[in-house]
């Protein structure tokens, strides 16, 4: 938990790496803060530096940012007001629609994002006056690029038009100074960022760095980004890179992707990752996703909280067959007792760790079935119809799921079916808002699932309206730079 009071730090504290294996790359040693000054100067370095980015970067999808809590609880597919749910104001105020402009985790994401945005921008002002060579430039410019890019593309799709801030700041109060730029702008920049990157960074590293952002990995992002603006042949473009580039697979049996040790699987295009047992470089994925009352028996030790669990709507979307089902657990055993209290297998039944935030679970942040899905999407958007690359993208996905083959489909009944299908692959990985959002759906789907009686199996009770489509920017952000930022509408 971040109070609204702490200002994001502008001297990087920076991690090491210890050796060469991946093991080495997670257990990178803290440094103390460091002028940037004296800092900036040889590979080691900025080698340094970057590990103290992705260390930031974890954060924001384990730790600080609850980056969980901004997207899946806000969708319709989890939800903290199921039975073993135990959270508290500021989360179910999320669930609920009703969060307010000092509403703790809003801030905690916004500021755990302005610090792995900082981090890149000091590499990237710094890097092409030093003497590191070029090769190593071009990858630690690309890392740094793309890792920027990532942390503007959560900010926008949440909040709307943010500081654009590209250059390093002595002051948290000087970024907010800067004022909103627009969407279009934000956007702008992250293009920029990513067709960059994609340029310079290697399609893969050896053992030691798995886990660095690579070729796919901007190329995937870029996707991505296109495909939330609309542009869907560029998206198209770009995904097809990643699809036929040889270098990524689906794990034959979908439960695989949810065992321990799968870090760098052929399918995790892009992971935050975690290891247990090492002194604060855990997640704490099992410990948030756990139903209350369950430390014991769903979980060893640290806290069951019950934060984020599946709703019922979700549990009922899939088909008679379809094996991602059995991701969702429908409760627990205690002693003799069946406790009724769903909860996500990916994330709580495996490297549940010691104690809380003692986890080696990693979380998906791009991955190939969900690019594959995309891929289908933007096709079928850009030639106005599925055609062969489009079925066989999402059949690949299907076949894994133990579901038929689709055909014979015209440009309404796929996109429908690629929707759906988006939603069932990865439900818990922080996509459906995101999904919601981009296909402008988020109200329509949202609100039918508030019955006539105000209860409702998807965390609200009360239909929900256009403005809170975007987050409140937080007050802090806006009482400090006044009159610089203005508060989104409705807030």
């Amino acid at each position: 938990m971040i109070s609204k009071n702490i200002k994001i730090a502008v001297a990087l504290v920076i991690l090491a790496f210890t050796g060469t294996s991946c093991e080495d790359f997670l257990e990178s040693k803290p440094i103390s803060q460091v002028g940037e000054t004296d800092f900036f100067k040889t590979e080691s370095d900025f080698n340094q530096a970057l590990v103290g980015a992705y260390s930031a970067f974890s954060q924001v999808y384990s730790g600080n940012g609850y980056y969980s809590l901004l997207v899946d609880l806000r969708s319709d597919n989890t939800t903290e007001l199921t039975a073993g749910g135990d959270g508290n104001d500021a989360k179910r105020n999320i669930d609920e629609f009703r969060e307010t402009t000092d509403n703790e985790h809003l801030t905690a994401f916004w500021q755990t994002s302005y610090n792995l945005i900082a981090r890149c921008n000091s590499i990237l002002t710094k890097i092409d006056g030093s003497t590191v060579s070029e090769n190593l430039k071009s990858q630690y410019i690309g890392e740094a690029l793309t890792l920027r890019a990532l942390g503007y593309f959560n900010l926008v799709r949440l909040y709307g038009g943010v500081p654009l801030v590209t250059e390093p700041v002595t002051d948290i109060d000087a970024s907010y100074e800067v004022g909103r730029s627009s969407v279009q702008e934000v956007y702008a920049q992250i293009e920029a960022d990513l067709v960059k990157a994609e340029g310079l960074l290697p399609v893969s590293y050896d053992e030691s760095a798995v886990g660095r952002a690579t070729k796919g990995v901007a190329q995937s992002l870029l996707g991505q980004v296109y495909l939330t603006q609309k542009k869907y042949a560029e998206a198209a473009a770009e995904l097809k890179k990643v699809v036929t580039s040889g270098t990524y697979s689906l794990l034959p049996v979908y439960a695989d992707l949810y065992k321990a040790g799968q870090q760098g699987n052929p399918e995790a295009i892009w992971q935050a990752q975690y290891k247990g047992a090492a002194n604060g470089l855990g997640s704490n994925l099992p410990n948030h996703f756990a139903p209350t009352g369950s430390e014991g028996i769903t979980i060893t030790s640290g806290g069951a909280y019950g934060f984020n669990q599946p709703t019922d709507d979700i549990a009922a979307a899939y088909s008679k067959g379809d094996v991602r089902r059995n991701n969702i657990a429908d409760g627990y055993q205690n002693g003799t007792a069946f406790v009724a209290a769903k909860y996500i297998r990916g994330y709580v039944e495996r490297e549940t760790g010691g104690g809380y935030a003692d986890s080696g679970a990693d979380w998906y942040v791009i991955r190939y079935a969900d690019i594959l899905l995309q891929y289908a999407e933007a096709l079928n958007e850009a030639n106005k119809g599925p055609n062969a690359d489009a079925y066989a993208a999402i059949n690949q996905v299907r076949t894994r799921a133990k579901l038929p083959n689709l055909s014979g489909l015209t440009y309404e009944t796929f996109k429908t079916a690629v929707y759906n299908e988006e939603r069932l692959e990865s439900p818990f990985e922080g996509h459906r808002w995101f999904d919601l959002l981009r296909t402008d759906r988020a109200l329509t789907v949202m609100n039918a699932k508030v019955s006539g009686g105000g209860k409702s199996t998807v965390g609200i009770s009360t239909p929900i309206k256009s403005y809170q489509l975007l987050y409140p920017i937080p007050a802090i952000a806006v009482i400090t730079s006044s009159p610089a930022i203005v508060q989104n509408e409705g807030y």
